[in-house]
């Protein structure tokens, strides 16, 4: 098929999805009970089923009474015999296809990915690509090839008839087949199973192609934007940006990690600002897309997940709340639970989101359930600091590649603790000590509890920054075993450990800023 008529297809597709998501809009509460029934229909007689009582339930409140909200230790037992190969323990028949994850809530964690779970991971690949067409068009993405920096799609044997591989790459190796020719950097490079090779080999395709859609995680591609530079210079080839390779690439696809501490170094890579949608997958379960240009992720109802959302306050308690679609409030920071086609049951996804519009319903992810920062009784959570690093570079004309924040403890000389700040940037601050200031100055507006810390420095010192010399996180994930596209880094930890590894991996290079004068607190309460 010529790229004009897949275009003209495409834009056909992308209405006609419209009006079938604008239908489920207006009965949202309807179409997940629907969902939740369907589950519990074909999973009645596996072993889960039969335990909870699956035969005897006909709504979501009976379901609610029967099945009890669980993390992922607490499903370890059913899915570790599933993986073992035994038959309809949590769902029918056998699972074939598993990936494994990093785990940053539970550990390294393995899901099963059936079947009618992959349809749904599809339907969100696929709702994200008439998302992105709707706004550039359907030639334009279809003049050409289209990225999709993913995982290796040659899976690992995990058992007879049993096999265990990356999400992205399980789903790449499963392409429509008027979209095969057009992937890239397709199945010869994809297949490459260390992740390295697999970039560096991408990047020496991909500077020959007229590419036309970018997807992957900000924090990946960036590397891979670095590794087609150094290949163009090495061959003789200075560019000016990557705009010049790519001269009708028009939309980005992007999920994993907050794009917005990216976005000024990802304008700076293409030259120009590209059409974005944000899209919020997990191993679990394709959960979100942002189908409207304002912003904010749907929740999308029909990829066969029922979703419970749970108070974070609620969190560990003996009989926490379960807010389904029709009763979650705007606002409110919610602990993400869903039951899905993957034998995952009233499962706590480890993320933490904040609705922020009903029609259609859109969410924003504020962190995860385990990753904040509260040594000191400051209670930060990742969307703050995320929020902070944005401020600080926007105000300071840098550009940040990676960063992470940890706890900085009381020692013998020094009672008081703080925050560490372990940055490493593409474009260093103007003025680095003004950075951190406007750090310290930026968390004290979104954050009561840290103000509260930082008044007159009693609580708490101010905050130190440490530059990270290029590449250090990239080191450190190497040698943890954590390169690809399934890892990523801790932006809050209320520990040690990545900082201190981090450190490890610094070539002895690393710059330290200190700030003395505390922050100008009561200037900021309306920042």
């Amino acid at each position: 098929m010529t790229g004009g008529l897949a275009g003209r297809a495409i834009d056909w597709l992308a209405v006609r999805r419209r009006r079938q998501l604008e239908a489920i809009w207006r009965d949202p509460a309807g179409a997940q009970e629907r969902a939740l029934l369907r589950l519990v229909a074909a999973a009645r007689d596996t072993e889960f089923g039969l335990e909870h009582g699956f035969r005897g339930i006909a709504s979501v409140a009976e379901y609610q009474r029967r099945v009890p909200v669980r993390d992922y230790a607490q499903h370890r037992g059913w899915l570790e015999r599933a993986a073992g190969g035994e038959k309809s323990v949590s769902w029918p028949g056998h699972c074939r296809d598993w990936v494994k994850t990093s785990g940053t809530t539970s550990g390294d964690k393995l899901i099963p990915v059936t079947p009618e779970a992959l349809a749904g991971h599809r339907k969100g690949g696929w709702d994200a690509l008439l998302s992105a067409a709707l706004r550039v068009g359907g030639s334009s993405l279809m003049g050409g090839p289209m990225l999709f920096l993913g995982g290796c799609t040659a899976p690992h044997p995990l058992g007879p008839g049993r096999r265990v591989g990356d999400l992205s790459g399980l789903v790449a190796s499963r392409l429509p087949l008027g979209f095969r020719g057009r992937y890239s950097p397709g199945p010869a490079c994809a297949s490459i199973a260390d992740w390295e090779a697999r970039l560096d080999a991408t990047a020496g395709l991909v500077a020959t192609q007229d590419i036309r859609l970018l997807s992957g995680m900000p924090s990946w591609l960036v590397i891979l934007f670095e590794r087609i530079a150094r290949q163009c210079e090495a061959g003789g080839r200075r560019l000016r940006d990557l705009g010049q390779l790519w001269p009708e690439l028009r939309a980005l696809i992007h999920g994993g990690v907050a794009f917005a501490p990216y976005a000024s170094v990802f304008d700076e890579w293409l030259g120009r600002r590209l059409d974005r949608v944000e899209v919020y997958p997990a191993s679990e379960g394709f959960v979100a897309v942002q189908t409207e240009a304002t912003g904010g992720l749907t929740l999308m109802l029909d990829y066969g997940i029922f979703y419970e959302f749970v108070p974070v306050e609620d969190l560990g308690g003996p009989s926490p709340r379960r807010h389904t679609v029709a009763e979650v409030e705007l606002g409110c920071a919610y602990a993400v639970v869903l039951s899905s086609p993957a034998g995952l049951w009233s499962y706590a996804l480890g993320d933490t989101v904040r609705f922020t519009a009903r029609d259609p319903l859109r969410l924003q992810i504020t962190g995860r359930t385990r990753h904040y920062v509260n040594a000191f009784g400051e209670n930060v959570i990742v969307e703050e600091v995320e929020r902070a690093l944005v401020r600080a570079c926007r105000r300071t004309e840098a550009e940040a590649v990676e960063f992470t924040v940890a706890p900085d403890f009381p020692t013998a000389g020094e009672p008081r603790g703080r925050h560490e700040w372990l940055v490493e940037f593409r474009v260093p601050p103007t003025e680095p000590e003004d950075f951190v200031r406007i750090l310290d100055e930026a968390l004290a507006g979104l954050n009561t509890d840290y103000r509260t810390k930082r008044a007159g420095s009693v609580g708490m010192m101010a905050p130190r920054m440490t530059v990270l010399p290029s590449g250090t996180f990239h080191r450190w994930m190497r040698a943890a075993g954590r390169l690809g596209d399934q890892h990523k880094v801790p932006r809050v930890t209320n520990d040690r450990g990545v900082a201190d590894a981090l450190l490890a991996h610094d070539n002895g290079e690393s710059r330290r800023v200190d700030v003395r004068a505390a922050a100008r607190h009561a200037s900021v309460a309306n920042m």
